[in-house]
């Protein structure tokens, strides 16, 4: 009885084996025309019938990205710019998630509640006033500017997930800390951000993430390639009558490279962090 047992729930799972990799090549056959089309000369990727295997692999186009395109100064703003975000996200979302999780005051709810349905307002409604209010502090076409206004993006949910992650932490643990002489930062520092981290990870990533990928916001507020981040500068390899299909796949590649390692070497502490926001939010 235990061996059919054993053999209907592998043959049960079969069907859902079937849908995970159906659900895998999905997601992984665009990336690999991106990489098949960034390593084809020009006079095969254009090819009819189209082939996946580049019959002359060439390095050639991603050659011109790097060493004669702006990619590379795109990438080191998207960088700055997302670090900044990440950071700003996380002390200042943090901080107000500590509070909305820790104190009750009138409108607690209510406010952070409005906090996540300014997520459902379009970005084109609120591009002009920022622009308005960046120009008139002299913060368009700068860095900081950018990333300020990126926190617009992030910083809503952001807040609600440290929300989540801190009603998760019983305040017996704070008051024992309290008892023991902590102060609430040392609190805070020792014992809170500690037992956090995974959270916070998960959460440092969607700013990140959320700030890398963004682009209305980033075409309105830059004006050259001092500010410019990588979702801008891709427009460099389109005219209006030609698009360079070679460079701007390597381009992609290139920045899609960060990403994808960033997930690799925090991939247990974003999964924890998602799974621990799943149980306690």
């Amino acid at each position: 009885m235990k061996r059919k047992k054993k053999t209907m729930e592998a043959l049960l799972r079969i069907p859902v084996y079937l849908i995970l990799v159906m659900a895998v090549l999905i997601t992984l056959l665009p990336l690999g025309w991106v990489i098949s089309t960034s390593l084809k000369p020009g006079n095969e990727i254009f090819a009819n019938p189209p082939y996946w295997i580049p019959k002359k692999a060439t390095i050639v186009n991603y050659y011109h990205v790097l060493f004669e395109s702006e990619i590379p100064r795109a990438l080191l703003n998207s960088f700055l710019v997302g670090g900044m975000t990440m950071v700003i996200s996380l002390l200042l979302g943090g901080s107000a998630g500590y509070a909305f999780a820790r104190f009750q005051f009138r409108g607690n709810k209510a406010l952070s509640l409005f906090m996540l349905l300014s997520q459902m307002l379009p970005l084109t409604v609120l591009m002009i006033p920022m622009y308005y209010m960046e120009n008139a502090v002299g913060l368009v076409d700068t860095k900081i500017g950018l990333a300020i206004a990126h926190l617009s993006i992030s910083m809503p949910l952001v807040t609600w997930m440290a929300k989540g992650y801190f009603k998760g932490i019983p305040k017996e643990i704070e008051e024992a800390a309290v008892m023991d002489g902590c102060s609430t930062l040392q609190t805070m520092l020792y014992i809170i951000v500690p037992l956090l981290r995974p959270a916070l990870a998960a959460t440092g990533i969607y700013a990140f993430i959320s700030s890398w990928n963004e682009f209305a916001l980033a075409n309105v507020l830059t004006r050259s390639m001092t500010s410019r981040t990588v979702p801008i500068a891709l427009n460099e390899f389109s005219s209006f009558f030609k698009v360079d299909w070679g460079d701007t796949m390597a381009a992609a590649m290139l920045i899609t490279i960060p990403i994808i390692v960033v997930f690799m070497l925090v991939q247990k502490q974003f999964v924890e962090g998602l799974a621990n926001g799943a149980v306690k939010g």
